[in-house]
């Protein structure tokens, strides 16, 4: 089993990339793309998800690349929250007993005339209709259920997400040799490498360290010899 930790702001590959110059976590379509392009034949990727949202467009992005897919699953650790409730919607999901799952209305920052000012409303509107329709897909609720819960930005613990049928379950408490292995993205096989390649960049230094000390006595004996 592949693990993937979903942590931080939703952004689209583009901001990624701004993140990962500053050293920020973020979750973008690439990262999730490629996670899925490297998951070993007959291999399941279990998501870690933890977000406070971000982009709508690329939080609906990485739900297309989820949803349906039968090797995915996802567990939300902490909070899903906005686009990253939409994700948690395209795969089978679990909850911490302590997580929470948050959904609301989509927002922007708006300007102009009344003209303008509509036009926005309306296009927010469509938005929230079109992500209405992962929790409606997930839960079997109605549209009109789901743009309610949207309405009053509601926050939901794992035993009301289950209640209403947007997780499938919230995750038992594992062994601690289970939660060893199963919480960590690092296998022993890396481990393993790791050690192997630290060790030969070790050797490669010593070795490198040594020809310099044995180039600086030929250098010194050198200049001693033409000072005699």
């Amino acid at each position: 089993m592949a693990v993937l930790r979903l942590n931080g702001d939703i952004v689209d590959s583009d901001w990624g990339e701004i993140y990962e110059y500053f050293g920020i976590e973020c979750i973008t379509p690439k990262k999730v793309r490629e996670s899925l392009a490297e998951l070993a034949e007959d291999d399941t990727l279990h998501i870690k998800l933890n977000s406070g949202g971000g982009q709508v467009m690329a939080g609906q992005e990485i739900y297309a690349l989820l949803r349906g897919r039968d090797d995915v699953d996802i567990e939300i650790e902490s909070l899903a929250a906005s686009a990253a409730s939409v994700i948690a919607m395209a795969a089978p999901c679990k909850m911490l007993p302590t997580a929470l799952l948050m959904v609301h209305r989509a927002w922007m920052s708006s300007g102009g005339n009344k003209n303008d000012l509509e036009r926005d409303a309306a296009a927010l509107s469509a938005v929230d209709e079109a992500l209405s329709a992962a929790y409606c897909e997930k839960s079997g609720m109605s549209k009109g259920d789901a743009l309610a819960l949207m309405d009053a930005e509601t926050w939901l613990t794992a035993e009301r997400a289950l209640e209403l049928r947007l997780i499938d379950g919230i995750s038992e408490r594992q062994s601690s040799k289970a939660a060893a292995s199963a919480g960590l993205a690092v296998t022993e096989d890396m481990v393993a490498e790791y050690k192997r390649v630290m060790q030969q960049k070790k050797e490669a230094e010593q070795q490198e360290a040594e020809e310099l000390k044995e180039l600086l006595a030929e250098l010194e004996k050198s200049g001693d010899t033409k000072g005699d």
